[in-house]
C-alpha cells in the first residue's frame, strides 16, 4: 500500500513576506509600556508589489523590567497568553525575572521576547509553515534578548469538542515549538527558547527545507495567473 501524496500548499512559500509593525501609543514614553510588535505574513505578487492573500499573523512583546516600570503589573493586565507568561517568568515581589530563568535563557542581558499570539488562516494550517514563520520573526525581533517565551495553547477552539481534544491540540503545539528549540519552563505550560545559543539557527534550515519540498504552485505560473485575473474585466 503506497503512502498518500502530501497535501499541496495553497500558494508558493517563496511569495510569503513578513511585515513588522511596532505599536506605540501617543502617551507612551517608553517606560510604561513594553514594545508590542505585530508581524503579518502575506503572499505578495512581486511584479505588482501587492499583497494578494493573508497567510497569518503573530504578536510579540519585548519585555524588559529595566525599561518598563511595573512590568509584571503591565503584562498581567493584558489579555491573551502574555499574562500567563508574565506570571511564570516574572517574580511578582520584585518585578524582575525569576532566578531560575537563567537555566533556560541567556543569563546576560535584560529583555525577553514574548509570543502572545500566533495564528494562520485555515488553508495554511497543518504544514509547519507557522513554526518556520514564527522562527524567522523571533530571529529578527529577538536580537539582543535573553530568550523567547510562549504559552502553547490553541487560539481557535473550533472543532475542539472536549477536554481531550484540547489536550491533544496543546500537545501538538508543544511539539511544534520544541522543534524550534523551546523547552518547558516550570510547570505552568510556558516554553522558553535560549537566544544565546545556536538552537534556533540550527532548527530553522531543516524545517524550512521540509516546507519548500512540499507540493506547491510554481511561482512563475502562480504570478502569471494573478496577472490574467487582474486583466479580466
Amino acid at each position: 500500500m503506497t503512502a498518500p501524496e502530501p497535501r499541496a500548499l495553497p500558494g508558493p512559500v517563496s511569495a510569503i513576506r513578513l511585515t513588522y509593525t511596532c505599536e506605540q501609543s501617543w502617551w507612551d514614553t517608553g517606560e510604561d509600556e513594553p514594545e508590542i510588535w505585530h508581524v503579518a505574513a502575506d503572499l505578495y505578487d512581486l511584479e505588482g508589489d501587492t499583497s494578494v492573500e493573508h497567510v497569518g499573523g503573530f504578536e510579540f512583546y519585548r519585555a524588559d523590567p529595566y525599561a518598563t516600570r511595573d512590568l509584571f503589573g503591565v503584562l498581567d493586565g493584558y489579555d491573551g497568553d502574555v499574562g500567563v507568561i508574565a506570571e511564570s517568568i516574572l517574580d511578582p515581589s520584585t518585578g524582575h525575572f525569576r532566578d531560575d530563568l537563567d537555566e533556560y535563557a541567556e543569563p546576560f542581558g535584560s529583555g525577553m521576547l514574548l509570543l502572545n499570539s500566533a495564528q494562520l488562516t485555515r488553508p495554511w494550517r497543518g504544514f509547519g509553515v507557522g513554526a518556520v514563520l514564527a522562527g524567522k520573526a523571533i530571529a529578527r525581533l529577538g536580537a539582543g534578548a535573553r530568550g523567547a517565551a510562549c504559552y502553547p495553547s490553541p487560539l481557535d477552539r473550533t472543532g475542539l469538542k472536549d477536554d481531550a481534544a484540547h489536550d491533544r491540540a496543546v500537545s501538538a503545539l508543544q511539539r511544534t515549538w520544541s522543534r524550534l528549540g523551546f523547552r518547558p519552563y516550570r510547570d505552568h505550560g510556558v516554553y522558553v527558547l535560549n537566544l544565546g545559543t545556536t538552537a534556533l539557527s540550527e532548527a530553522l534550515p531543516p524545517l524550512t527545507e521540509r516546507i519548500e519540498a512540499l507540493p506547491q504552485p510554481d511561482r512563475e505560473e502562480w504570478e502569471a495567473g494573478l496577472a490574467r485575473e487582474a486583466s479580466c474585466p
